[in-house]
């Protein structure tokens, strides 16, 4: 699937590979949770490829595929860790989805320490590579100004060191909305 991906099969088909891989989701979800580190990081790679391949159409999987990637980052297993970190932040980059900061709210405060630092540099990585015009949405807004709010105050170092720097990105990208931000905390 990873080389049909590569070699052009969405641009071929696309309504038939979407199909295929909506009526798959059970099992590439399946696979990606499972306990063998060889197993569980093909999945990931293809989720990279999918992104790659689709663009921005990728946003029609992402509520299927995107859940399964986070709950990854708060595996013990560093590989599996770094790959889905490695498979989100490729997502983020060549798609430009912004409405991945939904899922990096609803999971920002979850007690593990990587998917934090991993959701942290996803929303770092959404500010510096999605579309301003996308970003300037009352929605997107919010959810980036309630994951600053979340990370500025969290336990672990890192995610508040990610925390300053996305508010750094924020005030470059929506100057008008930082002294309401600031007002409002």
């Amino acid at each position: 699937m990873i080389k049909l991906c590569e070699n052009g099969a969405y641009e071929a088909s696309p309504v038939e590979l979407v199909n295929i891989i909506k009526t798959s989701h059970r099992p590439i979800i399946s696979a990606m949770n499972s306990e063998r580190t060889r197993l569980c990081m093909v999945p990931m790679d293809l989720m990279a490829a999918l992104g790659t391949a689709m663009g921005r159409d990728f946003e029609q999987l992402l509520p299927l595929f995107m859940p399964a990637l986070l709950t990854q980052c708060a595996r013990t297993n560093k590989v599996i860790i770094n790959r889905a970190k490695s498979a989100i932040l490729t997502i983020i980059e060549v798609t430009q989805l912004a409405s991945v900061l939904s899922y990096f709210l609803q999971n920002i405060k979850d007690k593990s320490a990587t998917m934090k630092v991993v959701i942290a540099e996803g929303t770092l990585a959404c500010l510096n590579s999605c579309n301003p015009p996308d970003l300037e949405k009352e929605a997107r807004t919010t959810e980036v100004e309630s994951i600053i709010r979340v990370s500025a105050r969290d336990n672990n170092a890192d995610v508040r060191k990610l925390s300053r720097k996305i508010f750094e990105s924020y005030k470059i990208l929506l100057p008008s909305r930082v002294q309401k931000y600031v007002d409002g905390t």
